[in-house]
Formats: C-alpha cells, sequence, structure tokens
C-alpha cells in the first residue's frame, strides 16, 4: 500500500479511506516521511487519537496544529500568538475571552435567527432550480453567521470566508504566495474593524474582544487579528463542508434522505451525527511530542511532530461497527469530528443548529435535489469537503 497523506490527490474525493484502513491494521503510528526529510507520525486508531487529543502536558499544540511549520513570525511573533496554537494555562485564558458565547444556552438562543438566514439563504435559490450547492447554500449559512456575530455586514462574511478556502488550499495548487497575500487581506479586514469598533463599540463579539483584558490588560491589535482570523476561519470550516458532504451522503442514500425529508424532527440529530462522524470536515491536527513518548508500540521522540487523523479514527472498526456503512441509527456515536480535550472545537454547538437548520430548508424545500455534474473537492490535506457541488431540484 502506498501512503501519502500529503498529496492533496490523496484527497480528492474525500478521505483516502484504503490509506487510513490500511495504517489502522499494519501501522497505527506511522512515520511519515516528508520533502524537508524532518517526516512526522501518523496516527490513525480511534483509541490514541482520542487520548492524544486530551494529553496537553505530553502533546504540545506549539508552535503549529498544521503539519508545516508556518512562515517565521506569521502565527507567532514571540509575543503573541493564535489561541489555536497555544497549550494551557495560556489557552484556557484566551479561551475563556469568548468561550461563553460558545456555550449551549446561548448557542440555542440564536436558533430564530439561524434560521431566518436557512430561510433567506433557500428563498434566494429555490426559483432558480439550479446552483453551486457549496457557494450558493452551504457556504452561506457559516458565513452570515459569524458575520453577524462579529457585528460584521454579511456580504463581508462572504469575502471573508473565500479568503479561508484559499488559506486551506494545498500551496502547490495555488499560485505563488496566495496563501500570505489571503492572510494579508485577513489582516487589512481586521484592522479596518478595529478602527470602527474602537470608534463606535456595538453589542458583538468583535467589541467585546477589543473590550477584554487579560492580566489587566486590554487585547492589542495582533491579538485581535489573530483572534479575528481565527473566528472567521473556523467558524465556516464543519459547517460548509459538512453541509456539503451530507448532502453528497444522502444523494447515495435516497432512502434515508426521504425519511428526513418526511420527518426531520426524528432524522435530524442522528443523520447530523452520523454524517460528522462519516464525513469528518477536518482531516487531522498536529501536535509535538514533549517528552519521549510510546503510541501504539512506536517510541515517539521529544521534539517530533505526531498527526492525529480524524477521518481514519472515526472508521475504527474497534470503536464503530461496519464503520464504512453510513448508518444515522448508530448508537452511541462517539465520533471525534470536533476533536477533544482542552482543544475541543469551541464552536461545536452553534455548529449543530447551523447544520440541522440548513438541512432541514434543503430537504424539505429543495425537492428531487441532484447532481448537475461531477463534484470537485478542495485541494487540501487538511479540510475535507467539495469546494463545487452543481445541483438541480425542485422549487
Amino acid at each position: 500500500m502506498e501512503i501519502n497523506l500529503l498529496s492533496p490527490a490523496s484527497f480528492a474525493a474525500g478521505h483516502p479511506q484504503d490509506q487510513y484502513s490500511w495504517l489502522r491494521e499494519h501501522a497505527p503510528c506511522y512515520w511519515h516521511e516528508t520533502t524537508d526529510g524532518d517526516g512526522f507520525w501518523a496516527v490513525t486508531r480511534y483509541a490514541e487519537v482520542r487520548a492524544i487529543g486530551r494529553d496537553p502536558q505530553r502533546f504540545s499544540s506549539e508552535p503549529t496544529i498544521m503539519i508545516e511549520d508556518p512562515e517565521p513570525g506569521l502565527f507567532d511573533d514571540g509575543v503573541h500568538k493564535m489561541m489555536l496554537m497555544m497549550d494551557p494555562p495560556s489557552h484556557t485564558t484566551y479561551r475563556k475571552l469568548i468561550s461563553r458565547e460558545f456555550t449551549q444556552g446561548p448557542a440555542a438562543a440564536m436558533a430564530p435567527w439561524i434560521e431566518d438566514f436557512a430561510k433567506q439563504i433557500v428563498d434566494a435559490v429555490i426559483d432558480k432550480g439550479q446552483c453551486d450547492f457549496m457557494q450558493d447554500v452551504a457556504g452561506e449559512m457559516p458565513s452570515y453567521v459569524i458575520a453577524k456575530l462579529m457585528g460584521l455586514p454579511l456580504d463581508d462574511g462572504r469575502k471573508l470566508y473565500a479568503l479561508t478556502e484559499t488559506i486551506h488550499s494545498a500551496v502547490e495548487t495555488l499560485p505563488p504566495g496566495a496563501p500570505g497575500e489571503a492572510v494579508a487581506a485577513m489582516f487589512g479586514y481586521g484592522q479596518r474593524i478595529i478602527e470602527e469598533k474602537r470608534a463606535q463599540p456595538a453589542d458583538d463579539l468583535a467589541s467585546r474582544l477589543l473590550a477584554a483584558e487579560i492580566d489587566g490588560k486590554r487585547l492589542d491589535d495582533v491579538d485581535f487579528l489573530l483572534f479575528f482570523l481565527l473566528l472567521i476561519d473556523a467558524g465556516g470550516d464543519t459547517t460548509r463542508n459538512l453541509l456539503g458532504s451530507a448532502l453528497l451522503v444522502l444523494l447515495d442514500h435516497p432512502e434515508i434522505l426521504q425519511a428526513l425529508r418526511e420527518d426531520p424532527d426524528r432524522w435530524l440529530a442522528p443523520v447530523r451525527n452520523e454524517c460528522l462522524r462519516y464525513c469528518s470536515p477536518v482531516t487531522y491536527m498536529r501536535r509535538r511530542a514533549t517528552e519521549d513518548v510510546e503510541i501504539a508500540g512506536r517510541r515517539v521522540r521529544a521534539g517530533q511532530r505526531v498527526v492525529l487523523y480524524y477521518g481514519a479514527a472515526n472508521r475504527d472498526e474497534r470503536v464503530f461497527a461496519d464503520p464504512h456503512r453510513f448508518d444515522p441509527t448508530r448508537n452511541p456515536n462517539p465520533h471525534l469530528a470536533f476533536g477533544g480535550g482542552t482543544h475541543v472545537c469551541l464552536g461545536q454547538h452553534v455548529a449543530r443548529i447551523e447544520i440541522d437548520l440548513m438541512l432541514r430548508e434543503v430537504v424539505t424545500r429543495m425537492h428531487d435535489i441532484a447532481l448537475a455534474g461531477e463534484p470537485e473537492w478542495l485541494a487540501s490535506n487538511f479540510i475535507s469537503g467539495p469546494r463545487v457541488l452543481p445541483v438541480t431540484f425542485r422549487g
């Protein structure tokens, strides 16, 4: 079996489940070579992925959660660091600044206006009979939600999410310098938000972040910009890619699509949970071993990269019976699509509401929905989901 978890070609139609299966069986902690000569350990079984994600003392998120190290100074200038790339106690302190906004109670309170967004999104395409589901439906919802939370114009949410798609795409598929330019554009927009919100604070997350304090000091511009990039970036990944992948799965399982259409109150939550397991929108997170440690019988040295593959863990035969079968009746369904431990997805409760309400509108209003062409997947080994998904339907 040829193993290549770096090339976007391996992810050209979703997760490379054939490679994952071989790794789980033969090398659950696999030394993966890289072009820079400094490889990484690919971890693919559920037990190890879950345990490592809950052990920040031995497996650090610094300096990055990406396989490749960042350009010097991009997300860590020696003074500032993105929250996603921190360990406790710093991570805990920064996460507390916004965590209350995303707990179950506040998330549930968002449902009425998220439902309004879902209706508006379908209203905009329903009479056309065709659309690119990713751009016109799946991508609209998270763009609108994060824009509203941050106090931004809704159209700006769309433009900002387009930048995140560039940031997540494999470097070799982009023009030279494109990822850095996308980050710079995001920071440039964020700087304008700083000026506007400091001049006229409002009841929104951006204003609250600018007024927040750590150890008696307010966040400076760089702190805010790193938070801004994280919220825009992470605010769309799971929802957008899950919705697109979910539609493809439902089209492959028409009997489940029909059951969901006829009784959404019963089937939305189990279908959504199984889609999260089956599709796993976030491919991996990287950690760094802080000490010599054994993983699945392999000796990992301090300082080496350890990469957790959620799409592999979520198909582990040791945890999920018949794991390659899409089964909304699966119970329990302890998937790891949102990660776990201190870095468990901050927006998971909001994401579930977005997914449920958007799926409800799609399946109950977009009748006879069908593919109008071949889906095109995002060229990325980090995020899994369609980039283009043409469909036809009847209103």
